[in-house]
């Protein structure tokens, strides 16, 4: 899978890397090629194996909407709590990519809805910043906490602000999230009260 030089600088900024660096079954996730995949698990390859920025073979496939792909590697038992380097999970790569189908499949194999990165940044965050109304939806019916601040203090509502992405920042003010203060947002705080829920 080829990204665009922008695409991929945001995706290294969140942490979650291509499989440029990973081995064969990272390549075969990403690429979605289940023949591969069978093959390289069939022949004992760890299906927990680790790229230099430490995410697994389904980190990989879900973060390249790879669904096939990501359910094999889930049914045959990769670890769904497996985090990255920065922390992240396939559950933060579902609400990167928007990828509703597989974040209601890892929701449901038991990754908490508000799990937490190194920097205390949950999924809904990330669907947040990347304007996934789908998975923001999800993730607020399944109990995501509206307002958690990230380690900065950033709440899902501020960091849909800051990033443009207006669906998503209407539904959770549709929610009951309010617009942090003018000394948290800065300039974007007058944006912020501007979005309709």
């Amino acid at each position: 899978m080829m990204l665009s030089a922008r695409l991929l600088s945001t995706v290294l900024a969140l942490g979650l890397a291509t499989s440029a660096t990973a081995g064969a079954l990272h390549e075969a996730a990403t690429a979605g090629n289940m023949t591969v995949v069978a093959d390289l698990l069939r022949s004992g390859s760890d299906i927990n194996d680790r790229d230099l920025r430490r995410e697994t073979p389904l980190i990989a496939a879900v973060l390249a909407n790879q669904d096939r792909a990501a359910q094999f590697l889930i049914d045959a038992g990769a670890d769904v709590l497996a985090r990255n380097d920065l922390g992240f999970t396939a559950l933060h790569a579902a609400a990167y990519s928007g990828n509703v189908y597989l974040a209601t499949m890892l929701i449901d194999r038991g990754v908490p809805v508000d799990v937490l990165s190194v920097a205390s940044i949950t999924p809904l965050h990330v669907a947040a910043e990347r304007n996934n109304v789908g998975v923001a939806e999800l993730l607020i019916a399944r109990g995501a906490v509206i307002e958690r601040p990230q380690v900065d203090g950033y709440t899902p509502l501020s960091r849909a602000t800051f990033y443009k992405s207006r669906e998503v920042a209407a539904l959770l003010k549709q929610h009951g999230a309010q617009c942090q203060s003018k000394d948290v947002l800065g300039a974007a705080h007058a944006a912020c009260l501007k979005i309709s829920p």
